[in-house]
C-alpha cells in the first residue's frame, strides 16, 4: 500500500474567510458561464445562417442545373432536326423523344414540340398537308394574359409535332401565337438567336389545369449574325414544355423541411406572378432570403422563409442548457471551493475516495479476466506464464498457482511440439497478432481442439515485453459439425437409394405379376410350379429390399395415425423375446399415461425389432439385458440442437423411447458409420436394417441419438413429437367384392408392365386398352371414340408425365376413375396433386390379385353398385 495511505490526517489550517474565496470563484464561474452562453447563442445563430445558406445554394443551383439540362435537351433536338435531310415524320420524332425518357429521367419536362410560323393565307394548306394536323387547329383554352385573335399579330405559331403521346393530343395543331406570353418569348428567341423562356402559361389536362412555362430554342436554315439575317433564315422553334410543380417538388425532395421556398416571375408585364406558391409559407411572413435567377432572358425571384419547424431540431436548447447548467455548476463548485478551503481534511478524504475508486476499477478488470469464457494467459518476454485466469483452469485443468512461471508448451501434446516454435516466430513477426487452431492436452491427458488468438506486447522501443494468449475450446463445435456432415452424407445416399428403388420396383412388378399368372395356368407340373414359386419368393424378397431402400431414403409410405407406444411395445413383448438370444432378457420401463404420437404402427414395430435384434447381437453369447424405456419430455431448441445436431426438430413435447443394452459398445468411428447401407461389424450381406430404420425415423420427423462406450453398452434414443389426437379404434374389416367387367386404359412406358396388366385384367373379364405415355392417353380421350371406365396411370413417363396427364384427363372426362401407380411412395408421387387427388394409388411392385381387387373396388363405386355400363 502506498505510504500516503498510512499517513496520519493533516491538521486543518486556520480559516481565512473561505466564503470570500467561494464568492470570487462564484463570480468567475458565472462570468465564464455568461461568456459560454453568449458564444453558444452566436454559434447557434451562425449554424442557422449556414443552414439557410446551404438550402438556398442547393435549391438555386439545382434549379439552374435542371433548367440548363432542359435547354441542352432542346438544343439537342435542334441538332437532330438539322441532321435530317427530309421532312421529319411524326413517327421519327416520337422515336427520338421516347428515347429521351422524359417522364422518368427529367421530372417536370412534359413535352418536346416543333413550332412552325405560318402566314394566315397558308394556314389551311399547311394543316391539310400534314396528316397529324388535319382538323386539329385550336387555340389555348386559358392563359394568364388575355388571348389574342388568330393571326392578329402576324403569323400563326402552329405546333407541328409534339411528343410524348400524353401531350400530343392537346399539343398538335395548337396555335400558341394567340398567347401573348408565348408569342413574346418566341419573337425574343427568333430575334436574339438564344433560348427564351416564356412567362406563366396554363397546360390543360383532363385532370385539370397546371402551371407551366415554355422554353423556346430558335432554328435557322443557315448561320445568321444580324437581326435581319436571323429573321430571313428563321425556320421555327423547338419548344420544351415545363410543368413547374413537378419540377420544384422534385428539387425539394429530401431537402430541409424547415424551409419554405417559392418562385416568382418578378418581371412579368402585368406585375409579379407566382410560378410556384408554397402552401407551407408562414402566414404574413416576409422572405428571409431572396435570390434572382436569370433563366432564358427572364428574371426569376427565388424566395425563402424559415418555418416554425426549422427551430424544432436537436441542439436548439444548447445555449439555455449551458446557461442553466453553468449557473448550477457555478453554485455547486463555489460551495465545493468554500468547503475545500475550510479544511484540508476533506481534501485527504477526497484523495482516499479516488484511491478507492482506482482500486475498484482494478478489481473490475480482474473480474472481467476471471469470468470471461475464454482462457486468458499472459506471458513475459521469455514466454513464461504470468497470469492464468479461471477459464484457463476449467479448460485445461491446471490451477493458477501451478502454472505461473511455466512454459505454455506443456499444453501441447508430444506429436504437436514441432509446431510451437514456428508459431512463436510468426507471432513475433506479426504486427496485428496471429490466430491458429491446434490440438491441446489437458491435465488429465484428454485431447481437445482449441482456437488460439495471440498478440505480442511491446514496450515503447518496440521490443518484446510479453504476450497475451486467448484460447477457445471448440471440441464440442467440431463434434456438432461432424454430425451435420454425417447427416448431409446420409441425405445424399437417401436420394440415390430412392431412385434405385423406383427403377427396381418397375422390374419387380413385371416379374411378380408374371409369376402369379404362370402359377394360375400351371397345375399339372409340380416341379415347374415349385421353381416358379421360388422365383416368386425371391422377387418378394427383392420387393422387401426396395421398400427398405425407400425407407432409407425417407420416402416410405406411412399409414400415420395416433399411436400408443407403450401399448405397442407391450404387444410386441412376446415377439421380441423369441427373436433374440435366450441368454438375453428384456426389461420394459414405461412411463404411464404417455401421450400418443403420430406414427405408422408397422414401421414403428420394424424400428423396435431392428434395435432389439442389434442390441442382442451386441451382447453376443453371454448373459445380458435390453431395456426399453419411454418418457414424456419437454425439449427446448438449444438442447435439441446439441443432442440431435443436423436434425430438424421443433421445440415442444416429445415422447422419448430408449433401447439400451449392456453389450460390447462402439467407438466413435463405428458410430459414425452404423447408418451406412450394408455396414456391419458382424459379417457381410446384412442388408439395410439400421439404414432403413434411420429413413423411417426421418420420415416421421423424429430424431435419433446414439450413446455408446466400448465394453459398457449402447443406447439408441428416439424422440417422437407428441400428438394432440387420441388413439383411434381399429376400423372394421372390408367386405369381399363381387366380380364385374369394364374398359381399362393401361398407361405405362414400360412394355412389360403394360403386357402384365393386359393379361391380368383380361383374365379377370375386363377389356383393356394401352397407351405408352401420358400424351397417348390424353389423345385417346380427345378422340372420344370409345368409353373408358378406368385409367391405370403410371406417374413417371417420357413426353408427358402422369401428373400432367391426370389433370388433362380429369378435365376431359371428370367422371372417369383414375388409379395411379409408381415405384415411388404415395406421399412423394401425389405431392403435386394435393389440390386434385386421384381415386386411388397402387405402389409398385404389386401383385396381380391386388391390382384386380383395386380396379374392381373403384369401378363398383361407394354404394357397392357397378359404375360401368
Amino acid at each position: 500500500m502506498p505510504p500516503f495511505l498510512d499517513a496520519p490526517p493533516l491538521e486543518s489550517a486556520p480559516s481565512r474567510r473561505p466564503w470570500v474565496l467561494g464568492l470570487v470563484f462564484l463570480g468567475l464561474s458565472l462570468g465564464i458561464t455568461g461568456l459560454a452562453w453568449q458564444t453558444a447563442r452566436q454559434s447557434q445563430s451562425q449554424r442557422d445562417h449556414n443552414r439557410l445558406h446551404r438550402f438556398v445554394s442547393r435549391t438555386e443551383q439545382s434549379l439552374q442545373n435542371r433548367l440548363g439540362r432542359y435547354e441542352d435537351i432542346a438544343r439537342g433536338a435542334k441538332g437532330f432536326l438539322a441532321g435530317e435531310s427530309q421532312p421529319l415524320s411524326r413517327e421519327k420524332w416520337r422515336a427520338y423523344v421516347d428515347g429521351l425518357d422524359l417522364t422518368t429521367r427529367h421530372p417536370g419536362l412534359t413535352s418536346l414540340a416543333i413550332i412552325t410560323p405560318v402566314l394566315p393565307p397558308d394556314l389551311e394548306a399547311f394543316m391539310n398537308a400534314r396528316p397529324q394536323l388535319r382538323g386539329r387547329y385550336h387555340r389555348p383554352i386559358a392563359d394568364p394574359s388575355p388571348l389574342r385573335k388568330p393571326g392578329q399579330d402576324g403569323n400563326h405559331l402552329i405546333i407541328e409535332l409534339c411528343e410524348p403521346g400524353a401531350r400530343a393530343a392537346q399539343g398538335l395543331g395548337l396555335d400558341v401565337g394567340t398567347s401573348p406570353t408565348q408569342r413574346a418569348a418566341a419573337e425574343r428567341a427568333r430575334d436574339t438567336g438564344q433560348p427564351a423562356l416564356s412567362g406563366l402559361v396554363y397546360f390543360t389536362r383532363p385532370e385539370g389545369r397546371e402551371d407551366a412555362v415554355v422554353l423556346l430554342v430558335p432554328e435557322y436554315s443557315r448561320p445568321a449574325s444580324s437581326l435581319e439575317d436571323r429573321r430571313q433564315a428563321f425556320k421555327g422553334w423547338i419548344s420544351a414544355g415545363i410543368l413547374l410543380k413537378p419540377l420544384i417538388e422534385d428539387i425539394l425532395q429530401g431537402e430541409d423541411q424547415g424551409m419554405a421556398f417559392e418562385v416568382v416571375d418578378a418581371f412579368a408585364s402585368q406585375g409579379p406572378r407566382w410560378l410556384y406558391a408554397n402552401p407551407d409559407w408562414p402566414k404574413g411572413a416576409a422572405p428571409d432570403a431572396i435570390r434572382t435567377l436569370d433563366v432564358g432572358g427572364r428574371g426569376w425571384q427565388l424566395r425563402y422563409a424559415i418555418r416554425p419547424v426549422f427551430y424544432k431540431v436537436e441542439g436548439r436548447s444548447q445555449p439555455l442548457i449551458i446557461l442553466i447548467g453553468g449557473v448550477i455548476a457555478s453554485l455547486c463548485l463555489s460551495a465545493m471551493v468554500w468547503s475545500l478551503a475550510g479544511t484540508r481534511g476533506r481534501a485527504l478524504d477526497l484523495a482516499q475516495s479516488m484511491n478507492t475508486s482506482l482500486r475498484g476499477a482494478l478489481q473490475r478488470n480482474r473480474s472481467h479476466l476471471a469470468y470471461t469464457p475464454l482462457a486468458v494467459m499472459e506471458m513475459d518476454a521469455s514466454f513464461r506464464i504470468t497470469e492464468w485466469n479461471g477459464a484457463a483452469e476449467r479448460m485445461f485443468g491446471y490451477r493458477r498457482e501451478d502454472m505461473l512461471g511455466k512454459d505454455p508448451r506443456l499444453l501441447v501434446p508430444e506429436d504437436g511440439q514441432t509446431e510451437v516454435l514456428p508459431r512463436r516466430e510468426a507471432l513475433l513477426a506479426s504486427e496485428t497478432g496471429t490466430r491458429a487452431t491446434m490440438e491441446n492436452v489437458t491435465s488429465t491427458g484428454q485431447r481437445i481442439q482449441c482456437d488460439w488468438y495471440n498478440a505480442a506486447i511491446r514496450n515503447e522501443r518496440g521490443e518484446l515485453a510479453g504476450a497475451i494468449f486467448l484460447a477457445d475450446d471448440i471440441t464440442d463445435r467440431r463434434r456438432v459439425e461432424g454430425a451435420l456432415r454425417q447427416a448431409q452424407k446420409l441425405e445424399s445416399l437417401g436420394v440415390l437409394a430412392g431412385g434405385i428403388a423406383h427403377d427396381f420396383n418397375n422390374l419387380l412388378t413385371a416379374i411378380l405379376g408374371n409369376t402369379e399368372v404362370a402359377l394360375e395356368r400351371i397345375s399339372d407340373d409340380p416341379a415347374l410350379r415349385a421353381a416358379i414359386q421360388r422365383i416368386e419368393a425371391a422377387t418378394q424378397r427383392g420387393s422387401d429390399l426396395a421398400r427398405q431402400l425407400l425407407a432409407y431414403a425417407g420416402k416410405a409410405h406411412f399409414a400415420v395415425r395416433p399411436l400408443d407406444l407403450n401399448a405397442t411395445l407391450i404387444e410386441m413383448g412376446d415377439l421380441l423375446s423369441v427373436s433374440i438370444s435366450k441368454m438375453v432378457g428384456i426389461r420394459m420401463d414405461l412411463q404411464p399415461d404417455l401421450p400418443p404420437v403420430d406414427a405408422d404402427s408397422a414401421q414403428f414395430q420394424q424400428v423396435v425389432m431392428n434395435l432389439v435384434i442389434n442390441a442382442s447381437e451386441a451382447i453376443g453369447d453371454r448373459t445380458g439385458l435390453i431395456t426399453l424405456r419411454t418418457r414424456a419430455v419437454e425439449c427446448q431448441r438449444e438442447g435439441l440442437s446439441i443432442a440431435f445436431p443436423g436434425q430438424v426438430l421443433e421445440p415442444g413435447l416429445f415422447v422419448r423411447m430408449e433401447v439400451e443394452d449392456d453389450g460390447c459398445g462402439m467407438d466413435a468411428e463405428t458410430i459414425g458409420r452404423i447408418f451406412d447401407p450394408f455396414f456391419t461389424t458382424k459379417f457381410t450381406g446384412r442388408g439395410l436394417g439400421l439404414s432403413a430404420m434411420l429413413g423411417i425415423v426421418r420420415g416421421h420427423r423424429a430424431g435419433i441419438h446414439v450413446e455408446s462406450t466400448p465394453g459398457v453398452g449402447t443406447a439408441f434414443i428416439l424422440l417422437f413429437p407428441a400428438s394432440q389426437a387420441t388413439v383411434a379404434e381399429p376400423a372394421p374389416e372390408a367386405q369381399p367384392v363381387q366380380p364385374m367387367t369394364g374398359t381399362v386404359l393401361v398407361v405405362d412406358d414400360e412394355g412389360i408392365i403394360r403386357d402384365l396388366a393386359r393379361t391380368a385384367l383380361e383374365n379377370a373379364g375386363f377389356r383393356v386398352l394401352e397407351a405408352r405415355d401420358g400424351q397417348e392417353a390424353v389423345e385417346r380421350f380427345e378422340d372420344k371414340g370409345e368409353r373408358i371406365d378406368l385409367v391405370l396411370l403410371d406417374m413417371t413417363m417420357p413426353r408427358m408425365g402422369g401428373a400432367e396427364a391426370f389433370r388433362r384427363i380429369r378435365a376431359l372426362s371428370p367422371s372417369v376413375k383414375v388409379l395411379l401407380t409408381s415405384g415411388y411412395t404415395q406421399k412423394e408421387s401425389l405431392e403435386s396433386l394435393s389440390d386434385l387427388p386421384p381415386d386411388g394409388f397402387l405402389q409398385k411392385p404389386f401383385r396381380v390379385r391386388e391390382l384386380i381387387a383395386r380396379v374392381r373396388n373403384l369401378l363398383r363405386g361407394p354404394s357397392g353398385e357397378s359404375t360401368t355400363k
